[in-house]
């Protein structure tokens, strides 16, 4: 449990929990590790709990009617997964795959909804969390109707710093063409040659299946520097 407890403090949404609350989660919590790509939960499922991303992450994703693949997000460590399915009960929305190497913590949904009821500052935490993915959501939607690509793209690249290991260089992105592609609804072509164009400008480097962010301040300001990213 002592090792649990470190990793709950440890996270970006839970470090500000009281001990009490901590040592309950951590009573009930459950290491699960899973290798890159390996399912964690189908949307016809519902889920078991919460799972707290200590690393890797977790990316969701569905299939059009015609076998195209969408990636809605990627989170990533210090993300905490299964929120809403978790509190009103209904199946996942996507399938969820572990993305890179992953590590998770996972309390079952019913400790987590009596530890809401029973500690006020965990349920604060949570509503909190809810009211950031409901602004990044917006996020996604509005720039998906009013943004160029060029935008999306930079507002991408930051939403990936850092993600999945933290003993990596944050603007050492490991990520392919194609799942940026399926992350921003686009073609690979598209991505391509947006790539292409910054890297000539030196802001990226690219390589397979990773891209080096070499003029982060660029790709703020071609990001529009928002508050809020995709993930």
């Amino acid at each position: 449990m002592a090792v649990n407890q470190a990793l709950f403090r440890e996270n970006p949404w839970l470090r500000g929990l009281s001990p009490s609350t901590v040592a309950i989660l951590a009573a009930k919590a459950i290491v699960r590790r899973l290798a890159h790509g390996e399912l964690w939960v189908s949307r016809s499922e519902r889920a078991a709990g919460i799972a707290v991303i200590v690393e890797g992450g977790l990316r969701s994703t569905t299939f059009t009617a015609e076998g195209k693949e969408y990636v809605f997000s990627i989170m990533k460590a210090g993300d905490i997964w299964g929120l809403v399915s978790t509190i009103d009960g209904i199946h996942n929305a996507n399938d969820v795959y572990a993305h890179g190497e992953t590590t998770i913590l996972t309390i079952d949904r019913r400790t987590t909804l009596a530890t809401v009821e029973s500690c006020p500052d965990f349920g604060r935490c949570l509503m909190e969390l809810l009211c950031h993915r409901l602004r990044m959501a917006n996020t996604v939607l509005e720039d998906r109707a009013l943004k160029p690509i060029e935008v999306r793209l930079a507002r991408l690249l930051l939403s990936l710093r850092g993600n999945g290991d933290a003993t990596r260089n944050a603007d050492e992105l490991h990520v392919t063409q194609e799942m940026l592609a399926k992350i921003l609804g686009c073609t690979r072509p598209t991505v391509n040659k947006k790539l292409l164009q910054l890297e000539r400008e030196k802001v990226i480097e690219v390589s397979y299946g990773r891209i080096h962010l070499k003029d982060l301040a660029r790709i703020v300001k071609l990001s529009g520097q928002i508050d809020y990213f995709y993930f």
